[in-house]
């Protein structure tokens, strides 16, 4: 018989970031390392009409919390509701947001 073909299998990590009991999102993890060798773990989650979640840490929990945190400053607070505003700085517009 020839060469076996390997399977290629690509693991996927879910995550969550929870609003409230009524507004999760759900979004996927990646973990990787920094140059010096330290854990990195990074999730971005599309909310759905609500914007684009991106965070990064040193662990799962940090991670969580920041999540968790921004989803409820978006849900609740409005946090994208405020477009900015561009303003005129030495002949250039800027945004500000």
């Amino acid at each position: 018989m020839g060469k076996e073909k390997k399977q290629k299998v690509e693991v996927t990590e879910m995550f969550v970031a929870k609003a409230c009991p009524s507004r999760i999102y759900w979004g996927i993890i990646t973990r990787s390392q920094d140059e010096n060798g330290n854990p990195i773990v990074f999730s971005r989650i599309l909310m759905e009409n609500d914007g684009l979640l991106c965070a990064q840490a040193s662990d799962q929990k940090e991670l969580a919390n920041n999540l968790n945190r921004m989803a409820r400053m978006i849900v609740f607070e409005g946090l994208h509701d405020d477009r900015g505003v561009t303003e005129e700085i030495f002949g250039s517009d800027f945004f500000l947001n």
